[in-house]
């Protein structure tokens, strides 16, 4: 079997674009997973979808053509991935919104599959997300959309960078109002513990309130947390079927 030049090209396109979604999506761009995991199942994946993803009708030649359009095909990766990612970090970002509502944010510490900093709350919903995500099958979610891309957008087509980025962009408000929506009875018992402490405040001056704060909101949070973390289970597990239909609508806004 003789190898030319020209699949040789085709199967580097492919593996950046494979790259560009490893290290972005979720599960796959773990800090527990070895680099050498990773890289071994990008060159799997890759080797596995050279035989079934359409060629391209025009193949880039010169160094300068290749390198642009490796960067696409690394950036159609990648949004795919942080696609799939943003459900995980609209669930943090709620995870922070409470920590910071209860007071607990000063006891952040480093979170080893993140590699960023974050408190108990922020860390704990991490964990059930990503756990919902692999049992939900969320993996062969992100697997199923890559080899899809390779169809809708074939290696070295055009692509309508705009319009992918403007989505992109727009799916972070999805992300604050997924933040707010699971965030949001914490935000409220908490401000009505702060709205009573006022009053207390008026009332009986003497008492530190401030000092009393710290003893009092970590606690009741504890409390509502627990109490609506089935409720919380039961969104997430909802908002993966948007997982898809985001996927979906990328791939249409990338399209030409």
């Amino acid at each position: 079997m003789v190898i030319t030049l020209e699949q040789i090209i085709i199967f580097i396109l492919i593996l950046s674009r494979c790259t560009g979604m490893v290290i972005f999506a979720p599960v796959f761009s773990a800090k527990e997973i070895n680099f050498v995991i990773r890289v071994a199942l990008i060159i799997w994946v890759s080797g596995l979808l050279i035989f079934i993803v359409p060629l391209p009708s025009v193949i880039p030649t010169g160094s300068m053509m290749i390198l642009v359009t490796l960067l696409i095909e690394f950036a159609i990766g990648a949004a795919i991935g942080f696609t799939a990612d943003l459900l995980i970090s609209g669930v943090e970002f709620a995870g922070g919104i409470m920590d910071t509502q209860a007071g607990l944010s000063v006891a952040a510490v480093l979170d080893p599959s993140s590699g960023i900093n974050a408190a108990i709350f922020q860390q704990f919903l991490r964990k059930v997300v990503v756990l919902l995500f692999i049992i939900l099958d969320g993996h062969h979610m992100v697997l199923s959309a890559i080899v899809n891309s390779f169809y809708l957008l074939p290696v070295a087509s055009p692509v309508n960078m705009p319009e992918g980025a403007l989505f992109l962009v727009s799916l972070g408000t999805d992300l604050f109002k997924l933040g707010v929506i699971l965030s949001a009875p914490i935000i409220l018992v908490i401000f009505i513990v702060d709205f009573s402490f006022g009053i207390l405040n008026r009332v009986a001056e003497q008492i530190n309130v401030f000092q009393l704060g710290f003893q009092i909101k970590p606690s009741i949070a504890l409390i509502v947390f627990l109490a609506i973390t089935p409720g919380l289970v039961s969104v997430i597990s909802g908002l993966m079927e948007s997982v898809m239909e985001n996927l979906a609508h990328l791939m249409g806004a990338l399209s030409t």
